[in-house]
């Protein structure tokens, strides 16, 4: 019988919609038995969302972070007590923008030990109230990147055979032609390279890559980032045998990809990547962070504050973060699985 792998689930803000979708994901029976999950928040917020939703469900509560007794039969909890207040649905807000990075801060020291958790699911935050908080990140990936010291940390986003990987992420438009430099393009192509053979299993990954200007420069007359730095990437990538072509117009690679004549693209800069991904995939689209010493995903979209607190959220793309991160496991070379999961004694009930 397969190993189940140890799952990470941190909550998000606790004023959006993080505690709904995790809890109708793991309703889903197959979903919740396909791993050992381990939910970080507070237990007072879950069993209220709980009765808001009409759910039941049982929960072991852990006590002891240093070496977790993980059930292999109910949803595992570690409660952080951090939402001593009602709960300002759909606002920005210092306290629970301090929530949000204390769960993902928890998150980190399970992570750092060897034994405790093979990948990391995160519900949305929101920027706004962490830095109300104190807390100057522009979102989880840079906290993870800092608290790894993880240098080469790239964000793709994936949906069923679609993938998107950028070069560059929140900085602004006019900034992107000076990031864009051979070993920027370079690195993010060796990176999606490793991640689609190791967690994805793609024998021989095909990877094509976006143009910078319009019409990719069209040699050279609407800019030249990429004769100066996306083409020598490229050529230096296929000399390393990585199968990968391009620059191609980013206005016509797309459809390419959607016919499945690639298995990833590599973007220059957020809204090419993001504009055609999520038009396709909003609902269900997977952020997945790549250069991490782990497996982390979410949900591609945010805290969604305009239906927090009132059950419309739609779970299905923390369903897919969920699915994900478990199939990655699964992927995960053995070596680096290792976890005890002993059955608890006693039910917890939300």
């Amino acid at each position: 019988m397969k190993k189940k792998p140890n799952i990470g689930i941190t909550l998000g803000d606790p004023a959006g919609i993080g505690t709904e979708i995790t809890l109708k994901a793991l309703k889903d029976k197959k979903l919740r038995d396909s791993a050992n999950f381990v939910l970080i928040g507070d237990y007072g917020l879950v069993t209220h969302t709980l009765r808001q939703l009409g759910y039941k469900m049982n929960f072991h509560i852990l006590t002891d972070i240093g070496k977790l007794q993980l059930s292999g039969e109910l949803l595992n909890f570690i409660n952080l007590g951090n939402v001593t207040f009602d709960v300002p649905y759909g606002q920005v807000n210092a306290a629970c923008g301090k929530a949000a990075y204390e769960y993902i801060n928890m998150a980190c020291l399970l992570l750092r030990s060897k034994n405790n958790l093979q990948a990391l699911v995160t519900a949305p935050i929101n920027k706004e109230s962490m830095h109300l908080a104190g807390y100057k990140f522009q979102g989880h990936t840079q906290i993870f990147s800092k608290r790894f010291n993880a240098r080469y940390v790239r964000m793709m986003f994936a949906a069923e055979q679609f993938r998107v990987v950028l070069v560059t992420v929140h900085i602004p438009l006019k900034s992107v032609p000076q990031a864009i430099t051979r070993k920027e393009v370079q690195d993010t192509i060796f990176a999606t390279y490793r991640m689609l053979k190791t967690y994805f299993k793609i024998k021989n990954p095909r990877i094509a890559v976006c143009g910078l200007n319009p019409h990719a420069s069209e040699d050279g007359i609407f800019g030249t980032e990429e004769k100066d730095h996306i083409t020598p990437a490229i050529e230096n990538a296929r000399k390393q045998k990585v199968k990968v072509e391009g620059p191609f117009p980013a206005d016509s690679l797309f459809w390419s990809v959607r016919k499945g004549e690639y298995d990833a693209v590599v973007a220059m800069y957020h809204d090419q990547a993001c504009i055609p991904f999520k038009t396709l995939y909003f609902d269900k689209g997977v952020n997945v962070t790549l250069g991490l010493p782990f497996i982390r995903t979410s949900p591609a979209h945010g805290t969604a504050f305009e239906i927090a607190g009132k059950n419309q959220a739609d779970s299905q793309g923390m369903k897919e973060a969920i699915r994900m991160a478990v199939e990655m496991a699964d992927n995960m070379p053995r070596a680096r699985r290792k976890a005890k999961v002993y059955v608890p004694t006693e039910k917890h009930s939300g």
